[in-house]
Formats: structure tokens, C-alpha cells, sequence
């Protein structure tokens, strides 16, 4: 089972993943130091195809649905990126959380935006990560919406759905903040994570 932001570029900028990783490791940084954490942070990438062929270093996030890029994290855990092109279940998805969803209403330009850009990235982790990924991977999709004037969603657990979609920049406000949450189960997360680097 995994957990994941999906993030809805409006920009049709495709993200270096240099620049990802900068962005992901200094937001990172920041919160474990003011967590009194201290944690060396490494990641490096890799795209991966359907035929497990490996790319080391790629200099784009990955433009093809037949390859995923992984961010290692210290060598202790990864998280994946997925390309998605946008389908008709794309457009009758938004369809109904802009009838429902106020959030979604208040980005309605954005989301069209994204519609005519055509597609999408998800980034995952997978359960039994290290404490570390599970709470880099919310970085990890921030950086990437940050970087492409995106939006992020996720009606999967990984976050209180409450607050999607939300604007990369916003939700780097929220993110990892336990004041902040509603949903008891991400808070409880958040917490057991934390205890565990701090073991």
C-alpha cells in the first residue's frame, strides 16, 4: 500500500531534479532543525523504466508514463515520482470537486490551467519506509509544485483531505505543522515519526 500527493502543474515547466532536490532538502533541513533534529541529508536520482533499465542522474523529472524517477534518501528509503497524462476521468474528476469542493472552486483557474497542460505527477511512498521519507515525501511534492506554479491533491490519507487542493506555497505553510491538522490519524503519524528520529 502506498500514500501520495498528486501535483497538477499550471506551468508547462518541466522541473530539473537538481533543482527538486534543493528546494525538497533545504524545506527538510529547516523543519528538523526546528524539531532539534539533527540528521545528515543526502538524496540523489534515478528514472527507472518498465524494463528496469536505470538512468542515473536525470536531469528532468520524468515525461514518460513508462518510467518513474526515485529519490533515495540517504540510502535509508525512496519516494517515486509517476508522470500521468490526463484522461476523460481526469476532467470528470474535477468536474465534480469544483460542484462539491470550495477549495477547489477558489483555484479554478488553476485547474483549468492544468487541464490544458494535460497532465500530472504522483508521488509516492510506500509503508515500512524509514520516519525520514515519510515525512520528506510531502517536501518532495511541494518542491515540485513550487517549481511548476502547480497544485497538489491527495484523497488518499497521506494528508487532511480538508485542505485540497491547496497551492504548493500554501501548503508548504501547513505541511508537517501539528497545530495545524485535523485529522487525528496524520497528526498521530507526525508525532511517531518525529519520536522515532529522535530515538
Amino acid at each position: 500500500m502506498s500514500m501520495s500527493f498528486d501535483v497538477f502543474p499550471t506551468k508547462n515547466k518541466i522541473p530539473k531534479c537538481d533543482e527538486i532536490i534543493r528546494y525538497s532538502v533545504r524545506l527538510l533541513r529547516d523543519y528538523l532543525k526546528r524539531e532539534k533534529i539533527d540528521k545528515d541529508i543526502e538524496i540523489s536520482a534515478i528514472e527507472v523504466s518498465d524494463t528496469k533499465e536505470i538512468h542515473i542522474n536525470p536531469t528532468n523529472l520524468t515525461l514518460n508514463e513508462k518510467c518513474h524517477t526515485t529519490f533515495n534518501l540517504n540510502d535509508e528509503g525512496e519516494a517515486y515520482v509517476f508522470f500521468h497524462k490526463l484522461t476523460d476521468v481526469d476532467n470528470d474528476f474535477w468536474k465534480e470537486e469544483l460542484q462539491e469542493n470550495i477549495n477547489a472552486q477558489s483555484m479554478k483557474e488553476k485547474i483549468n490551467a492544468n487541464l490544458e497542460i494535460g497532465y500530472s505527477w504522483s508521488i509516492k511512498r510506500i509503508m515500512g519506509q524509514p520516519a525520514i521519507v515519510s515525512l520528506y515525501y510531502g517536501y518532495l511534492a511541494i518542491a515540485i509544485a513550487v517549481l511548476t506554479d502547480g497544485i497538489i491533491y491527495s484523497d488518499d490519507g497521506a494528508w487532511d483531505y480538508s485542505c485540497f487542493p491547496i497551492e504548493g506555497s500554501n501548503f508548504e505553510e501547513k505541511y508537517l505543522k501539528v497545530e495545524k491538522i485535523k485529522e487525528e490519524m496524520v497528526k498521530d503519524n507526525i508525532e511517531k515519526w518525529l519520536s522515532e528520529l529522535k530515538k
